[in-house]
């Protein structure tokens, strides 16, 4: 982009202010966060009745109600930024439904990114601890790491959190958007940084002028309003409740009931529209910036990365399931080893006596008289053989 170019864009953003008379826009968002504050309101007072857990799901609810309405207020201003009439509110709040969660989504996915940057530098700062090599390595890698670090976060709060939204209310998915972002923060960095340092100027003058106007109207509406309804004290007798001599809704409780609702409605209008300008020039800041980056080599080089990321993954998955089933067969192998090495011990019959000493053996407990000639062996009458040599016994 020149220089030209970039002084054009960077005018453009005055038009920004244009957002200001989309009535339809500024209607859904106000009314997201008024539906929104009724519903945190309604979720405290049940914190105070029933139980945290209940509040908590309001709060959610009505997190949800404003993300979603500001998501439709912010897609008809894409519309509109786009030279094409704002879509009706209906049609708005419907795409915001379908497709807001794709936003969560980008800035989880940029969110992952930025981990795998700090586990990068972690294990290169770790690789610095080598004694003699790590202070080298340290020379090179922290001005290195500085100035990447420092790019981050500058592309973070410059490129990401603004312009993430604008990319899905293009119609961007998920890995789009990422891939979008990327693209700008890569080429065109300072170029965004300026327009929305100047978006950013711009917003605060809108909001200051919005506060000038609005102190200056109350304090001359509570002026007249004290003296005409007969309010003694100002403002405080609007706050004061029977002060001048009126009571209940009657007096000053009254008209201060009415001041807060019918003021909490002005000014909640009032500072939508500072809103709306931010919307309107980040969505100005995303389309100009989006022209002449090469956005489909970012997404092919964040899809190789993913699915390279992926198959690493299954890898991993695949050898600890490995792992695990070969632990499991030695598991089961020591077992059978073990069971084998100490069997149940089967009952075992005694030992034979040998026939010697069994025809030795004394009948009736009496104790042998005779012995063979043969062998001397002893024994007892009606032998017929020596129990020693075999030798035939007399009878």
């Amino acid at each position: 982009m020149s220089i030209q170019q970039q002084i054009s864009s960077a005018g453009s953003l005055l038009s920004a202010v244009d957002a200001l008379r989309n009535v339809r826009a500024l209607a859904v968002m106000l009314g997201a966060l008024v539906a929104g504050a009724l519903v945190w309101g309604l979720g405290g007072v049940l914190a105070v009745n029933v139980g945290f857990l209940l509040a908590l799901v309001f709060f959610l609810l009505g997190a949800a109600v404003v993300f979603y309405g500001v998501n439709a207020a912010g897609i008809m201003i894409m519309d509109e930024v786009k030279g094409a009439p704002s879509r009706p509110i209906v049609a708005a709040v419907v795409t915001s439904l379908a497709t807001s969660h794709r936003l969560l989504l980008a800035l989880l996915l940029v969110g992952a990114i930025y981990l795998a940057g700090l586990i990068v530098l972690a294990v290169v700062l770790l690789i610095c601890k080598i004694p003699l090599l790590g202070p080298v390595l340290y020379t090179v890698v922290f001005p290195v790491s500085v100035v990447l670090a420092g790019v981050a976060i500058f592309a973070l709060y410059a490129v990401v959190l603004p312009l993430a939204a604008p990319a899905v209310w293009d119609g961007a998915h998920t890995l789009q958007a990422v891939s979008r972002l990327l693209a700008i923060a890569r080429s065109r960095i300072v170029n965004v940084l300026i327009m929305m340092a100047l978006l950013s100027f711009l917003v605060a003058v809108v909001a200051g002028f919005i506060a000038l106007i609005m102190i200056s109207g109350t304090v001359v509406t509570v002026g007249l309003s004290a003296g005409i309804l007969d309010m003694g004290g100002g403002f405080m007798g609007m706050m004061g409740g029977g002060m001048g001599g009126y009571g209940g809704y009657g007096g000053g409780t009254g008209y201060m009931a009415a001041a807060l609702i019918g003021g909490g409605v002005v000014y909640a209008v009032a500072f939508s529209l500072p809103g709306m300008v931010m919307l309107h020039g980040s969505c100005q800041v995303y389309l100009s910036n989006l022209q002449g980056v090469d956005v489909g080599g970012m997404e092919a080089q964040l899809r190789e990365t993913m699915d390279a990321a992926r198959r690493k993954a299954d890898d991993l998955r695949a050898q600890a399931a490995q792992a695990a089933a070969a632990a499991q067969a030695a598991a089961a192998e020591a077992a059978a080893k073990a069971r084998a090495a100490s069997p149940a011990q089967a009952p075992t019959a005694a030992p034979a006596l040998p026939p010697a000493v069994a025809s030795a053996a004394p009948v009736d407990d009496k104790p042998p008289t005779l012995k063979c000639v043969q062998c001397g062996h002893p024994y007892v009458a009606g032998d017929q053989f020596c129990g020693n040599c075999g030798q035939q016994l007399a009878s």
